[in-house]
């Protein structure tokens, strides 16, 4: 009786989320297909801001011998990651509406945005991976094994991040808002336009505590045959983990809060 109850209620658990993806995905695209571009066009636009400013400042390449392979894995793997984890985080206070039904639990409305973030940024990243193969006509994924495994830690810290800040965020709501002035220094601080390896050892020690620059160094690293990283994985598994242990705690001990709070 016991497994029959607990697999009905994973069945229901499915439900729910499969029910919450679609309505996210309406909500966030509806009949429009500009949203979709925008996802596109979102990471281009960045790449050709910094190669525009490369080309401006005449400064030599940081690695490798195409500027816009270089910039496109670190702009790919930092907004890859924040953006999952942040639309993610949103998927709890966007899904107001739904928490009213004793079935949607708080946690089901992260879940489920982050599930529709993770097709969208697979799709992304494929598009990209595609385009720059056929442009440099060459092999862009070096090192397949290690490609998936960066993008299963990036979804990882993702998702502990995506907890995270949805339950701290809403018992504490200055908390979104330092997330958001956060944004670009922590883009400048990930490695996204240089190689953190030539970095002083002083500098390196500080921004290595920034989780962010060990997804674009594990992404990036996947890319390039003879890239020196100074990736960390222990301590970005180590990281979100923590996260995700404090986030779920969160999420159970104030779970009439965070409704209350909706």
């Amino acid at each position: 009786m016991t497994d029959k109850s607990f697999g009905y209620a994973l069945k229901e658990n499915g439900r729910v989320i499969a029910a919450l993806i679609i309505r996210s995905s309406v909500t966030r695209f509806g009949e429009s297909r500009i949203g979709y571009l925008w996802t596109l066009a979102e990471p281009a636009i960045y790449v050709g801001m910094f190669l525009s400013m490369h080309g401006f400042v005449r400064s030599s390449l940081p690695f490798g011998d195409s500027a816009m392979l270089f910039f496109l894995t670190g702009v790919i793997g930092f907004r890859m990651t924040n953006l999952i984890a942040r639309k993610s985080a949103n998927g709890l206070s966007h899904n107001q509406a739904m928490l009213t039904y004793p079935l949607v639990k708080p946690l089901d409305t992260i879940v489920a945005a982050f599930i529709l973030e993770v097709i969208i940024w697979m799709i992304v990243c494929t598009l990209f991976i595609f385009f720059m193969y056929v442009g440099l006509d060459r092999k862009i994924i070096v090192y397949p094994l290690q490609f998936g495994a960066a993008i299963l830690a990036i979804a990882f810290f993702a998702f502990a991040l995506a907890v995270f800040n949805a339950t701290f965020g809403t018992l504490v709501p200055l908390w979104s808002k330092m997330l958001s002035y956060a944004n670009i220094p922590l883009m400048l601080a990930s490695g996204v336009v240089f190689v953190p390896a030539t970095l002083p050892p002083s500098v390196l020690a500080i921004i290595s505590w920034n989780p962010f620059l060990h997804c674009v160094e594990w992404f990036r690293s996947a890319t390039y045959l003879d890239y020196n990283s100074v990736l960390d994985k222990s301590y970005l598994l180590s990281a979100s983990t923590v996260l995700l242990v404090i986030g779920l705690t969160l999420e159970r001990v104030y779970r009439n809060k965070l409704l209350e709070n909706e």
